[in-house]
């Protein structure tokens, strides 16, 4: 599903971010991205969401490689993306519910069914947000646009989910929320990579882990131990 072979990252005038990143993720895995501030998580995790290009490398998503897909493909596999990165990009001047419905509009939905509009607001009630539902996303704290942006990536399902410290601006309550949401996509069977700073997350939820230090990242295969 996800395949990285050899990919490197710098910006003009700047040291290398990291070299030679190699990994893999399946169907239905899910994988901690892990590393200090500055190491190169949020960039990385850009280039998986097909936000910027590798400065060399491979990156290949759902079987094709990004260098070479074509226009119409690129689309479609966005569309299988759900992406929370940590700028959270909700439009201002909408409300809380036609935020996250756009992202049914903008893959095709033009009316949104029943069932969408009851899936809307399920998951806006298990993130504490349904009472915000015709409230203008201007009007929210940094709380609760972040749950609004996982709302919004999560209403259609991904096949893939990219999660930028998601957990960062809540409490513990909300984040065991988003956590059990995340979880279940997975077990549902998308592919789940979340970078986190949140050690008691990754001790409570075991999983395994990408950990990105000094340019490289090495994978530990078992329950991570960051």
């Amino acid at each position: 599903m996800v395949a990285l072979s050899d990919v490197s990252k710098w910006y003009h005038g700047q040291s290398r971010i990291f070299e030679r990143v190699n990994f893999e993720m399946k169907k239905g895995d899910f994988l901690y991205l892990v590393g200090g501030t500055g190491a190169g998580k949020s960039s990385l995790l850009r280039m998986i969401a097909t936000e910027e290009a590798p400065t060399s490398g491979q990156i290949s998503l759902f079987g094709y490689s990004l260098s070479s897909v074509s226009g119409s493909t690129l689309r479609a596999i966005r569309q299988s993306i759900g992406y929370i990165p940590q700028g959270i990009r909700l439009i201002p001047d909408l409300t809380v519910f036609d935020n996250v419905a756009l992202s049914l509009s903008l893959s095709g939905e033009r009316v949104l069914s029943a069932s969408s509009k009851a899936k809307i607001s399920d998951l806006l009630n298990r993130l504490g947000l349904e009472s915000k539902r015709e409230k203008l996303a201007v009007t929210l704290s940094g709380g609760e646009a972040q749950r609004v942006a996982v709302a919004r990536a999560l209403v259609r399902s991904p096949e893939l989910i990219i999660a930028d410290e998601p957990t960062g601006s809540q409490d513990r309550d909300y984040t065991w929320s988003l956590m059990d949401l995340f979880l279940k996509a997975n077990v549902g069977g998308a592919a789940v990579i979340l970078a986190t700073h949140d050690r008691e997350i990754v001790r409570r939820v075991r999983k395994k882990c990408a950990v990105l230090k000094k340019g490289h990242v090495t994978l530990e295969e078992a329950a991570c131990i960051y």
